[in-house]
């Protein structure tokens, strides 16, 4: 795993995480949160080099985890990518506000992943506002 850019990603589906973790692991250091509480806990010992995201998750949602995140200058500059089954115009400018670096709609398509992905790698605070 040396060298390998960390990603964390995080959703409850685990048919997502599956096909996630077939994507990524050739690639990258993938590790796998079913909540944005693990998560938290996951990145207090590991910094992620970028964090897949879904929104809708028990407890603590996507957004809400995004505006902690984001807040957190441990963690502001890491690139966010969300994966969600919305992929509307509002969702997406609300994503984008959040400081979300791309949005990957349900299914995966596995292009569009690595694709958004490498951009986010390229320019990751280029949807950051408020910085």
């Amino acid at each position: 795993m040396a060298g390998k850019k960390i990603i964390i990603a995080i959703d409850d589906d685990p048919v997502v995480l599956g096909v996630l973790t077939s994507l990524l692991t050739p690639d990258y250091d993938l590790r796998i949160s079913k909540s944005a509480a693990a998560a938290s806990i996951l990145m207090d010992k590991v910094t992620p080099d970028l964090i897949l995201l879904d929104i809708e998750m028990p407890n603590i949602s996507g957004f809400e985890f995004l505006h902690t995140i984001k807040k957190d200058p441990k963690f502001m500059n890491v690139p966010v990518v969300i994966v969600s089954g919305h992929y509307e115009p509002a969702f997406i400018e609300h994503a984008k506000k959040g400081g979300a670096n791309g949005v990957v709609g349900k299914p995966v398509n596995a292009e569009k992943l690595l694709q958004t992905i490498k951009d986010a790698f390229l320019n990751p605070v280029s949807n950051i506002f408020g910085l």
